[in-house]
């Protein structure tokens, strides 16, 4: 049997390949080990992007399973049901197919807000400028936009895809949890004179966190996994990065190995943050 022998020195090797959507600076003659860092920092990011907006979609859809008119329950149920048996690979096509074929150019972008402009190369925000010190609003070029930050459509079709799907499923832990409450609670949240905003916010909410934390951890877990479907869309994450590495390296194993370790760390930490946001509630209500 041949012997197994591992060999990481390719990770200091030029990478012969570009980046487009880096958050630090990134060129071909840069290192693999360059080129992982910037995937790594793009996972991350859309992580915690995703991760929020899930999380904030997912407590509104719950809350509105428990508390609103017939309608909306009915609508807002048949949405957790409709994500909870979609294949998230075919949201995220859909919605990426129809982003780039029914928003306009960028000379015709959509302009909703001031300084912030929709095409379908991406979006474009007022953002920091580093490299002059300055804040910097985008304007409208003939192919481009100048100053601003730059979104790709590739990470905003991920992010919209992540949010959704994920919400969705957040959303019905929330239901859960809520339902969970002893009758009791509300009836003395509602004895206090509280609103219903003051009932969720200081009551019913800080108690249905400390019970639907291991359910959200799992989810949080898998949305950080589920980032790699960006690389049906070419959305440069951890897992691109490490299919162009294979290609070219030649080096299944250890880029399989170094992706593993990546990823069961990232989801220890962010399970031990978890764990401790759950004892810091818990002392909360005590």
């Amino acid at each position: 049997m041949k012997e197994l022998s591992l060999n990481f020195a390719f990770l200091l090797q030029p990478a012969g390949f570009d980046i487009g959507d880096a958050l630090i600076a990134f060129q071909a003659s840069d290192s693999y080990l360059r080129a992982f860092v910037v995937g790594l920092i793009n996972t991350l990011l859309m992580t915690f992007t995703a991760g929020v907006s899930a999380m904030l979609l997912g407590v509104v859809v719950g809350v509105g399973l428990i508390v609103s008119n017939h309608t909306s329950k009915s609508a807002l149920s048949v949405f957790v049901e409709l994500m909870r048996n979609l294949p998230k690979l075919l949201l995220l096509l859909a919605i990426y197919i129809v982003m780039v074929s029914a928003l306009p150019t960028i000379g015709a972008a959509l302009h909703p807000l001031p300084g912030v402009y929709l095409s379908n190369r991406g979006l474009a925000i007022p953002g920091f400028d580093f490299s002059s010190g300055e804040f910097s609003i985008p304007e409208v070029d003939r192919f481009s936009f100048q100053g601003g930050w730059e979104v790709q459509m590739q990470f905003v079709a991920l992010w919209l895809t992540l949010t959704i799907y994920h919400g969705a499923q957040i959303g019905e832990i929330v239901r859960g949890g809520l339902q969970a409450i002893p009758k009791g609670q509300w009836e003395a949240a509602i004895a206090l004179g509280l609103s219903l905003k003051q009932r969720l916010r200081l009551v019913i909410l800080p108690q249905v966190m400390q019970r639907i934390i291991p359910s959200l951890i799992s989810q949080f877990i898998n949305l950080l996994k589920n980032t790699s479907i960006g690389l049906a869309v070419g959305f440069t994450d951890l897992m691109a990065v490490a299919s162009t590495t294979v290609n070219q390296a030649f080096k299944p194993v250890e880029v399989m190995l170094l992706i593993m370790l990546t990823y069961l760390t990232l989801g220890v930490m962010l399970a031990s943050a978890f764990n401790r946001l759950t004892v810091r509630i818990r002392r909360g209500l005590e």
